[in-house]
Parts: structure tokens; sequence; C-alpha cells
């Protein structure tokens, strides 16, 4: 297998079938989970994603690794959750409160979240936090990050954004997820993505009337601008762009039109800036790569 498509897609996708529009419940997604690790194709799967309420229900096996969904204020049933779980948190996600629009609410915030982490007994996790107010929480964020004020609970925060839903108004337009690829790569801080991303390129949907953002777009174009300094229109370019001969992967680096990036760039970026995406599905993307001959033609 070409060495930049392994480092490309290696642990890219959060398994997230108790989620709409799947919605499973929690025993039928940890046996997908399950058999997804142990399946040729495992090498692709990240975490598996639990709303923390349901913590009690999910029983951890050898190999398992977790993102836990808690609601902005983090009530006491999910810190007992939290607290009770022995399953390895490698990952917190979260919306933040209506009310934290500036950076010095959107800090705030973070060190609440923090405190209450901490009383779950987490340590070293990674906290991805979801706002429509890009710019101000990705400045706190860098300076959360910054300032060390993570402590042993919290060893990196991050950006997450929502990429569609279950209806067309729900798909943020290339441009759009651009302008958010940029904030967060001038503000150096991590970016996590979630929804609407089953196809490895952008695509028509006729259940939601619209277009689908493909993952291959979606990580070429971060991993693009971080290394390769992509301006923000070329980012929306790549976003968009349909074509499967225009993305190449080699042993070499990746590539879209004449843009590159080198393996050990990808490997770096992937590991600190460009995370991953939670999916309802983790057959579909697998099986859009094939059929796209990304899989098969990637060489033994």
């Amino acid at each position: 297998m070409k060495a930049s498509l392994r480092n490309f897609m290696s642990g890219l996708i959060d398994y997230a079938g108790l989620f709409p529009p799947a919605g499973l419940d929690v025993q039928t997604a940890l046996a997908n989970y399950a058999g997804y690790l142990e399946g040729e194709d495992g090498w692709m799967l990240g975490r598996c994603v639990v709303p923390a309420a349901q913590l009690h229900l999910a029983a951890p096996r050898r190999g398992f690794r977790f993102s836990v969904v808690v609601s902005p204020g983090v009530s006491r049933e999910e810190l007992d959750r939290l607290g009770a779980f022995t399953g390895r948190v490698e990952m917190v996600e979260t919306r933040l409160a209506d009310d934290a629009v500036s950076p010095e609410q959107v800090f705030d915030h973070l060190l609440q979240l923090k405190t209450l982490l901490g009383q779950a007994g987490l340590r070293d996790v990674q906290l991805f936090v979801e706002t429509g107010n890009t710019a101000p929480a990705a400045a706190a964020i860098a300076s959360f990050n910054g300032s060390g004020h993570g402590g042993e609970v919290i060893g990196s925060a991050g950006y997450k954004l929502r990429c569609g839903g279950l209806e067309k108004q729900a798909f943020p337009a290339p441009e759009k997820v651009a302008e958010v690829i940029g904030i967060c790569r001038g503000h150096d801080i991590p970016l996590k993505f979630t929804a609407g991303m089953h196809h490895p390129l952008r695509i028509y949907s006729p259940e939601s009337g619209g277009m689908e953002h493909g993952f291959i777009n979606i990580f070429g174009a971060a991993l693009l601008c971080w290394g390769c300094n992509l301006s923000i229109d070329e980012t929306a370019q790549c976003l968009g762009d349909e074509t499967a001969r225009h993305f190449h992967f080699t042993e070499e680096g990746f590539s879209w039109k004449n843009n590159n990036i080198s393996t050990s760039e990808i490997k770096k970026l992937r590991r600190s800036r460009a995370i991953g995406f939670g999916s309802c599905s983790f057959a579909e993307p697998v099986e859009g790569l094939r059929s796209l001959g990304f899989l098969d033609n990637a060489g033994a």
C-alpha cells in the first residue's frame, strides 16, 4: 500500500454509529466497532464515539479507544458516568454554550471543562469544541493550549467543525469550510470534522437534496493548507473538486493538481492538526475508496 495513503487514512474515521442517521443501540455499535477493528481495513478506524450519558451501557474491550460526547454544561450524571467508566477515553467532544461569544468567555468555558473533566478522573485527553463563533473560539483555544492551562487533564484543545446533517442546510459551502480551516491554521490549533462525509469525494446526495463533502477533499485541503500554505480560495477549490484523477497517493506523498505534500508531513499533520472525522458509517467510506480505485490501486 502506498505510504501516503496509509498515513492519510490511518485512524482517520471515528465510528459514531450511535448517532443519526444510523442511530444504533450501544451494544450493536460496539459490536460493529469490534468487527471493524479486526477486519482488513481496521487500520483506518479511530475511536468509538459514545455520549457520556450512555457510557454505563458500553462494555469496553481490549484495543477499544473512545471519544466521549458531553453536553455544554456537563451534567452530574455525565460526570458520574465518566468517572465510573473503565475504558480508554482519548478524546472529549462538546458544544460550547451559546453565551460563549468572545475569546475571554470561550477561555473561561475551557477552564470550567478542564476542572469538570479532572473531577471525573480524566487525564491527557484531546478536547474538541464545536461552536458557530469560529474566530473567537480559535483564539481562545490557541491561548489555552499555549498557556498550559490544560494541565494533566487536557493534553490539547481543538476546534470541531460540523460538515453535514440530515438536511441540505446542514452542509456548509466549501468557502465556509475553507475559512474555518484557514482560521485554525492561523491559530495553529487541531481541527476535527464530523457529519456528512460518507464519501471520499464531493457528491450530490438525493437524500439531502444537496452536495455532500468528501473526506479526501476535506483532509486533502486541510493538509495542503497547513503544509503547503494553500490560499483560502485554493482550499475552497480543493474542497469542491469532484474529479478523482486530480487526487494522487504515492510513496512520496499526496497531491491535488499541482500541489504536493510529503508522506512525512502528512503523518505529522494528521497526528497534530488534521485529526479525524466522526461518521455513523465505517463501511461506506471504505467502500467509497475502493469504488474509486484509491485502495485497489494503492499497491501492496
